[in-house]
């Protein structure tokens, strides 16, 4: 699906929860409040960074979050390891099609599918989160823990979940593709980490 189509089909889903009338409480993501960050590591190292949110929703009914979805621009792709042109280089290169090909791909993605409360706690997570991740115009689904937190006219969510870029067709330096890369290898698994605010309608 193309970045026109993505955004379309998400401004039509976020009018339509919005415009119901069942009861179920709305509520739009701060962009200004929210972050995303991701981690990645290679046999010599790690780079780690940010990317902005763009637009976001959740829907709550009966206490419960039933719907979301969220969405980042891909084009504002940074590193906060590196200065100077060693972190333009390695953000042109994130750009570039050996890996997130954001000239065509503007946005990910990523929509909540369920959510359930953890009956033991895992550290400070109160739910377990299975949604669709959208990156390269491809969607796989993923699993992983999440604290939620109710103020009642704002909901936070704060986790992270562990991707594989190689579901994502990201095959540079990847030993899902190449073999014998030795120091050259990056590793498949990638972490995106985010806080999200998210404020009653």
């Amino acid at each position: 699906m193309n970045t026109y189509m993505t955004l379309c089909a998400s401004m039509a889903l976020t009018l339509t929860a919005f415009a119901s009338n069942d009861g179920t409480t709305r509520y739009k993501v701060d962009a200004t409040a929210s972050s995303v960050t991701w981690h990645a590591t290679k046999v010599t190292g790690e780079h780690m960074g940010t990317i902005n949110l763009a637009n976001g929703y959740l829907s709550v009914t009966d206490g419960s979050l039933t719907s979301a979805n969220v969405i980042v621009d891909m084009q504002t792709i940074a590193c906060t390891d590196l200065e100077g042109e060693w972190s333009d280089k390695l953000v042109g290169h994130l750009n570039s099609d050996d890996f997130f090909n954001v000239s065509e791909h503007k946005t990910s993605s990523f929509t909540l599918r369920n959510m359930t409360p953890l009956k033991e706690a895992s550290g400070d997570a109160t739910h377990t989160v299975t949604g669709d991740f959208t990156i390269r115009g491809i969607t796989k689904s993923v699993t992983f823990d999440a604290k939620v937190t109710n103020t009642g006219d704002a909901y936070a969510i704060e986790g992270s979940a562990v991707l594989n870029r190689a579901e994502f067709d990201v095959k540079y330096g990847s030993g899902s593709f190449f073999e014998n890369l030795g120091d050259n290898l990056i590793h498949d698994n990638f972490t995106v980490g985010f806080n999200l605010v998210a404020k009653a309608m």
